[in-house]
């Protein structure tokens, strides 16, 4: 701000008051960016400037002129990008259902090869016991287990347990014959009937969950 004895507005500029005027000294033009020669007024056209440009006012008008560009570019290329990362989503999203479905099918098999290996395990150990069964039903047989005594109240518990794990017993007299089921020790031949039955049980069968431990040792009786 600078103190201006020329100004026309004298008439109107009450007495005693100094007159002052404004200049703008700024270096670079707000309105196209372009650098101002020092001195704060424009060379006249078409001439240079006597004066040497400023280095920051300079890269002021450079960075001022790059930012104008990239405005009016960026929205393409924003776009492009924007364009690029949904499609990497949507890459990444697939990728991620296609592990996700590789795990549970992976958490499936070996949830089944667990339940296998533990089937086998309580089949081994209960094929292990048979004998010991057998042991037992030949005692009830000849007299050895009354009921009423410890030995028969033991006799129950043990085979109510193993029964629990899916332990049951088959083969009985007059029951058909059943090659996947029974094991045939002797024969009768027999005109009367149509198909084989069991006329004798040596040894009963066992099974576990459907899955045939021990075939039953029978006789049978039927035709030749």
């Amino acid at each position: 701000m600078t103190e201006d004895q020329s100004t026309p507005d004298d008439a109107q500029r009450p007495d005693g008051e100094p007159r002052f005027s404004f200049t703008d000294k700024r270096k670079v033009n707000p309105e196209d960016g372009s650098v101002r020669p020092s001195g704060g007024t424009p060379a006249p056209e078409g001439q240079g400037s006597s004066e040497p440009v400023d280095p920051i006012d300079a890269e002021a008008a450079k960075l001022y002129e790059q930012a104008e560009q990239g405005e009016a570019g960026s929205a393409p290329a924003d776009a492009g990008r924007v364009a690029e990362l949904e499609g990497k989503v949507t890459e990444l999203s697939e990728q991620l259902k296609r592990e996700q479905a590789e795990y549970v099918n992976s958490r499936r098999r070996i949830e089944a090869a667990a339940e296998v290996s533990k089937e086998a395990a309580v089949g081994r150990v209960l094929s292990a016991l048979i004998p010991v069964l057998d042991d037992v039903e030949l005692g009830r047989q000849h007299g050895d287990i009354a009921e009423g005594t410890p030995f028969h109240s033991i006799s129950q518990k043990l085979e109510e347990i193993l029964g629990s794990h899916g332990l049951q017993r088959f083969g009985a007299v007059g029951e058909e014959f059943d090659p996947n089921l029974h094991e045939a020790l002797m024969h009768e031949d027999a005109e009367d009937v149509d198909t084989a039955t069991i006329s004798l049980v040596i040894q009963p069968g066992y099974t576990m969950n459907d899955r045939v431990l021990r075939p039953a040792r029978v006789g049978t009786r039927g035709p030749a």
